[in-house]
């Protein structure tokens, strides 16, 4: 194992865990300088055989999936503000005779007292 190279893999490494720790902490406004600087990382391993990589490749996976769950949450968290938007505009339900009806939010009364 050359000495350049396991310098590259202990940078690598040492980014990767920071962009965890971003992804953990829902600092997402850092990801991109570190997705840029992760590039120039691996640039740097180009040739290294895949084996000594393992490490790497565990923790750029892991990295992955916390990033798909994150992505999941926003998703989740705007469907859910969506729906409680249209909740509070009023929906749609049925009379007794099975015919539509929309079901609006009671408007707020303005009482003036002297």
């Amino acid at each position: 194992m050359s000495e350049s190279s396991d310098g590259a893999i202990r940078q690598l490494l040492d980014h990767l865990r920071q962009e965890r720790e971003a992804l953990r902490a829902g600092r997402f406004e850092e990801l991109g300088p570190l997705i840029e600087h992760k590039e120039a990382l691996l640039a740097g391993l180009a040739g290294t055989p895949g084996a000594r990589l393992a490490r790497v490749q565990h923790m750029a996976q892991e990295n992955q999936r916390l990033l798909k769950a994150a992505i999941e949450g926003v998703r989740a968290a705007r469907t859910r503000l969506g729906e409680i938007v249209q909740g509070a505009q009023g929906y749609h339900s049925y009379d007794q005779r099975g015919r539509a009806q929309r079901i609006s939010p009671e408007r707020p009364t303005l009482e003036k007292r002297a």
